[in-house]
């Protein structure tokens, strides 16, 4: 995900998946997030989506919050 302020108000122009698109395929792009693969370039149209849309960008960023804390609680 994108930390670049100027690019999270303006969003990117590469090609965009949109939200059902990206929804349905949350689950694999937060599994190679969490597993340190490059996830932009695996799924270039997601992170692209997430870059333009606040609401799925909050959504993955909660998801991937609540990954770690699970990943962390099953460590213990």
């Amino acid at each position: 995900m994108t930390h670049d302020p100027l690019e999270r108000l303006l969003g990117r122009t590469e090609r965009d998946s949109g939200c059902e698109a990206a929804f349905e395929q949350f689950d694999r792009y937060c599994d190679a997030v969490l597993s340190g693969r490059d996830a932009a370039r695996e799924f270039p149209e997601i992170t692209t989506h997430i870059a333009n849309c606040a609401a799925c960008r909050e959504d993955t960023e909660g998801l991937l919050a609540a990954l770690r804390q699970l990943e962390g609680d099953s460590e213990k």
